[in-house]
């Protein structure tokens, strides 16, 4: 990938913009086989509610590698084009925005959703659809587990990685108390079964365990109740884990506690909402960081902050990850159909932010690397640094056995 200079970035955006203005004025299905056939994608993302910048998010990362993908003669010569929509952060959007997309603007993939509930939804309709979607952020064991069908494919890390990553990273602390904090949905219940299975391995003991519901304002009656000895866990993210981190700092205890850890809870996006020094210090996990030392990683990272004068989010990252994996299946297919960009999907190593990844055929689910950091003053904010990479054969080591994955 190029790094941007200043010029490149100024037609870069101006690509954006023509970009996004054709998204939103909508147009003609494409009916044609030839090279001048659009890559046409369907970006659903929530637009309001509890993920709502997590949408924004996803859809920057996905325009970006659009406009990017356009300026340079599009992928194999085929144009991308983006269309988009608004889930509403639930199942029943998720459904119908990426129904409509689908039946009226000929869209074959699907990318941007947020949530587990809203990938869920929508994952039994692709075959009916004939179309592909691109999990860039719903972690839940399902969607690559029991529920797992051709045409899903995830590049986030699922909930069980997630845990072994923790579990990598709970190993490097000496505290032998921890409380426990998560949202009480499927990614912050299996945050904290993995956290209390791996305290328990290591002889350490988890005291407070604590779940509040998604969307939380007030994280008062759950403060009083921590202890503020030895560890925290985090699981929250969005808005609940700016207003927890925000009031709990308030109220003087996350500076009690030895350890901080956050799963994926401090993200750029939260750390630049709080401009907070009292967490320099804490310690985070996640799939991807922008300070991920990769050359893929480096050079996107660079050619984002040429364009955009800032660093990308993680989730700004995911996306730009799914449309790099989307045009790693049409190259290796040489076709934009979506049956074939499935096929050669199946197994595929092609290199990413990430580095060098596969997606596996078993279960669809990424070969990648996960992420420990620290947070630190960085580039005049505050930022997740990573200090250690967690392999793909530590945090995945075998694809989920209850896949059974359907013939194509």
């Amino acid at each position: 990938m190029k790094i941007t200079t200043r010029r490149a970035a100024a037609r870069a955006l101006a690509a954006l913009s023509a970009l996004t203005l054709a998204a939103c004025a909508g147009g003609a299905a494409s009916t044609s086989s030839s090279k001048n056939d659009m890559i046409r994608v369907a970006v659903v993302t929530p637009q309001s509610g509890s993920f709502a910048a997590f949408g924004t998010e996803q859809r920057e990362g996905v325009q970006f590698a659009a406009a990017e993908a356009n300026k340079n003669g599009g992928i194999d010569g085929h144009k991308v084009e983006l269309y988009l929509a608004d889930s509403h952060g639930t199942p029943e959007g998720a459904v119908a925005g990426a129904q409509r997309l689908v039946q009226q603007q000929n869209t074959k993939y699907i990318i941007g959703l947020v949530s587990t509930p809203e990938l869920g939804a929508v994952e039994p309709k692709l075959s009916a659809w004939n179309a592909l979607m691109f999990g860039t952020q719903g972690q839940g064991d399902a969607l690559t587990g029991e529920s797992c069908v051709p045409g899903f494919f995830r590049v986030t890390a699922n909930d069980s990685i997630g845990v072994r990553t923790l579990a990598a990273a709970l190993k490097t602390f000496k505290d032998k108390q921890w409380d426990s904090i998560a949202m009480d949905y499927s990614y912050g219940q299996a945050s904290a079964a993995g956290v209390e299975a791996a305290l328990k391995q290591d002889g350490s003991g988890l005291g407070k365990k604590l779940f509040s519901p998604v969307g939380t304002t007030d994280f008062g009656s759950y403060i009083s109740q921590l202890s503020g000895k030895g560890g925290i866990a985090v699981s929250l993210s969005g808005t609940d884990g700016i207003n927890f981190f925000k009031q709990s700092l308030q109220f003087g205890l996350l500076q009690k506690y030895n350890t901080v850890l956050a799963n994926t809870g401090l993200q750029t996006s939260t750390l630049a909402a709080l401009n907070e020094p009292r967490l320099v210090g804490a310690w985070g996990t996640n799939t991807w960081l922008p300070t991920a030392d990769t050359p893929g990683s480096k050079a996107f990272v660079a050619a984002y902050k040429a364009a955009k004068g800032k660093l990308p989010s993680e989730n700004i990252g995911n996306g730009y990850l799914g449309m790099q994996t989307l045009f790693a299946g049409i190259r290796k297919a040489r076709s934009t159909d979506p049956s074939a960009v499935g096929k050669a999907l199946n197994g595929l190593t092609y290199d990413s932010i990430q580095g060098q990844v596969t997606m596996s055929a078993a279960d669809h689910q990424i070969e990648a690397p996960t992420y420990i950091g620290r947070v630190e003053k960085y580039e005049g904010g505050y930022q997740l640094v990573a200090k250690q990479a967690i392999p793909a054969s530590e945090n995945n080591p075998q694809a989920n056995p209850a896949c059974k994955m359907p013939q194509q």
